[in-house]
């Protein structure tokens, strides 16, 4: 699709965002994805609403900010090549089916604001207490789940360490896969991050208890 074409699209959407109050507005992978989220926040502001723009690298991290503040509303553009994909998740980290407005609701003041240190804050967030020295771990995903894992007491490398269990994030942030000592764990969640924290609370997170092979679900 036309950039100038992408762009009416995500400026109208945030003229409908705007009605809901702040809405929370991340993107990654180029410069396109920046320019759109921008016309996005312009119609939110435009709207009456107030567009909250976050540093976040993904996804699952402005979901977890918008829960967080309790927003309406969380926008993350990623650009991949040429190609463009939006999510937008309500408060609750689901993914809208209608936006719907009341025609009564107050106008918001219309602002332009930024939440820096996303990344840390949504690792802060989920990952827990420090669990003290656990030994070297590779991290492949977005830069939160490094954060999370060092906040655990990891030190996290970006390949494959001998020995070292693997934690592999989806792009977006949302899904968790774990593979350690022959097993593979999927820990459940909100996120990759609530998942992780999971895993951690866990008693396979302990090497006496680890399984010898095969896969295993957590649920």
């Amino acid at each position: 699709m036309e950039r100038t074409q992408l762009g009416r699209e995500f400026y109208e959407l945030g003229l409908c965002l705007g009605g809901l109050g702040a809405v929370l507005i991340g993107s990654g992978g180029g410069p396109l994805a920046r320019a759109l989220a921008r016309a996005a926040g312009c119609g939110v502001v435009l709207a009456g609403g107030e567009a909250r723009f976050h540093d976040g690298g993904c996804a699952a991290c402005g979901a977890w900010l918008a829960e967080h503040y309790t927003l309406p509303a969380a926008l993350f553009v990623r650009q991949d090549g040429a190609k463009v994909e939006r999510y937008l998740l309500d408060g609750k980290g689901k993914h809208f089916a209608s936006i719907a407005v009341e025609a009564s609701a107050a106008p918001c003041t219309g602002e332009w604001d930024l939440l820096a240190g996303a990344d840390c804050a949504w690792a802060a967030g989920r990952a827990g207490k420090y669990r003290g020295e656990l030994g070297p771990a590779c991290a492949q995903g977005p830069a939160a789940l490094t954060l999370a894992l060092e906040r655990l007491g990891y030190e996290v490398a970006d390949r494959s360490v001998p020995g070292g269990p693997l934690f592999r994030s989806d792009r977006e942030g949302f899904a968790l896969r774990v593979e350690e000592g022959g097993a593979v764990f999927c820990p459940q969640g909100a996120d990759a991050l609530e998942g992780l924290a999971d895993y951690a609370e866990r008693p396979q997170a302990v090497p006496a208890f680890r399984p010898s092979g095969g896969e295993k679900t957590q649920s």
